[in-house]
């Protein structure tokens, strides 16, 4: 597996990835209508998602919920207290909980398919996250990731003092290829509405062997 030195370190650990930061930003995001990137990528997540249970890990206010079409299939599962809450009103049909992603409390194999959708660049043990959710994928199931593609040529410009680690292309296999059958892809670099910066997204696939 990858070993942590070989991903570029960004910052060091603010500590501002927590449960109150992340329902700070939750209620911010509320506000705002849906970034169109933001949806371009929540579909481009779901490519290999053919129905089944799906765990959306560190979900947030994640719209993969609204992309498929049996809700009681989702489970949603992030550390923002109240954001987990408003998103279980909005969706009741699907299964929130507030959980830790480096420990959760599913048995193994009990998803179709995974996805950690921006998620791994502001976490301190990325394998541990990896590890974790390969554990609850069953066999021949996806696993699904989205990164910023090599955002140690700006740091700091996609998410402040966020993010930890900066991702390329063979990071992402090198994490990946050791569980399954990998494949990775981009989704093209145009203006955010609302991060002022022009930015690709890397997008891993893996087919757990």
């Amino acid at each position: 597996m990858i070993l942590k030195e070989s991903m570029q370190r960004l910052i060091p650990d603010a500590g501002l990835n927590s449960s109150q930061e992340y329902d700070k930003i939750y209620l911010e995001r509320s506000k705002k209508q849906v970034d169109s990137q933001d949806m371009k990528r929540w579909r481009r997540l779901l490519k290999y998602y053919k129905g089944g249970k799906i765990l959306d890990a560190g979900c947030l206010d994640s719209k993969v919920v609204e992309l498929i079409v049996d809700k009681k299939m989702y489970w949603g599962i992030d550390i923002a207290e109240k954001a987990i809450a408003s998103m279980q009103v909005k969706y009741p049909e699907a299964d929130y909980s507030l959980q830790d992603l480096y420990k959760t409390d599913f048995k193994n194999e009990s998803f179709e398919y995974v996805v950690l959708g921006e998620v791994l660049e502001h976490l301190e043990n990325v394998e541990f996250a990896i590890k974790e959710s390969f554990r609850v994928l069953k066999r021949g199931g996806y696993l699904a990731l989205s990164v910023p593609l090599e955002e140690i040529k700006e740091p700091g410009a996609v998410d402040g003092l966020r993010h930890l680690y900066s991702f390329s292309v063979k990071d992402i296999i090198n994490l990946l290829k050791p569980y399954g059958s990998t494949k990775v892809s981009t989704l093209g670099s145009e203006f955010f509405p609302v991060y002022k910066y022009h930015w690709k997204t890397l997008l891993g696939y893996c087919k757990k062997k």
